[in-house]
């Protein structure tokens, strides 16, 4: 029954947030935990499969639809990739109490970040030198927190390229083309103190590929930019409070 039910979960949190550019690991790591797995070696390990899983489908998605803006997407990837590993590495000694506490203030911070949804560009592009900069830096961090706390980055992500002057439905094609692969390194490095069974593995690995080809589907026809910020605001605070008020 425990299989099923998180399979369910993994389905629909993939369903949404392949919507936002995202993989949905902060909303279903703290699920998995509520469904009984550790937080540190099963929850953590399986929200980032099931976000890699997520990020790879649905930016698969929005690349054959002309969504993603590759010229960008690249440099952050390369970053996002060489922090996830040390952030990883620094999570195996730390507590659980320690992660929840930073995963909840990440949480709240990026929901409201996206929120605002504003651009720091007015009308025009920014530099290539000054977006190869941002992308170099804030990607690295982003990789950074993947491996650490097992966000999946792309909220964060795209909350970056909304402020850089993207269209957000274009910053949610883009967003999981860039963290896709830290999320899977990261889930490796993780992997070694997993305690989750391989049922749970097969489970939620099949239901997230299920879930994020028809959210990302449905975001690259029908979705409105405003509904998604505001919803995907909504439900970050929501958990992000809970998860604090448990760890303290």
């Amino acid at each position: 029954m425990q299989v099923i039910t998180i399979a369910l979960a993994a389905l629909a949190v993939s369903f949404v947030f392949s919507m936002m550019g995202a993989g949905g690991s902060q909303i279903l790591v703290p699920i998995l935990f509520w469904l009984g797995l550790d937080f540190k070696t099963g929850a953590i390990p399986i929200g980032l499969l099931a976000a890699a899983i997520t990020c790879f489908s649905a930016g698969g998605v929005c690349w054959r639809r002309g969504l993603v803006r590759l010229s960008t997407a690249w440099p952050f990837a390369v970053a996002v990739l060489a922090g996830s590993p040390p952030g990883a590495l620094l999570a195996r000694p730390t507590s659980s109490t320690t992660l929840m506490i930073v995963f909840a203030a990440v949480n709240i911070a990026v929901g409201l970040l996206v929120l605002r949804g504003r651009s720091m560009v007015r009308g025009e592009e920014l530099p290539r030198r000054k977006e190869l900069t941002i992308a170099l830096i804030v990607g690295f961090g982003i990789g950074f927190m993947i491996g650490f706390i097992a966000r999946d980055g792309g909220p964060f992500t795209m909350a970056i390229l909304v402020l850089m002057g993207f269209e957000a439905r274009e910053a949610a094609g883009t967003a999981p083309v860039i963290v896709a692969l830290g999320c899977l390194v990261a889930f490796a490095v993780h992997a070694f103190d997993m305690t989750a069974g391989w049922n749970i593995v097969l489970a939620v690995s099949a239901a997230s590929l299920v879930g994020s080809q028809v959210g990302a589907r449905y975001m690259s026809e029908r979705m409105e930019s405003r509904t998604i910020r505001i919803m995907f605001t909504a439900v970050m605070i929501l958990v992000g409070v809970v998860i604090l008020i448990q760890a303290l």
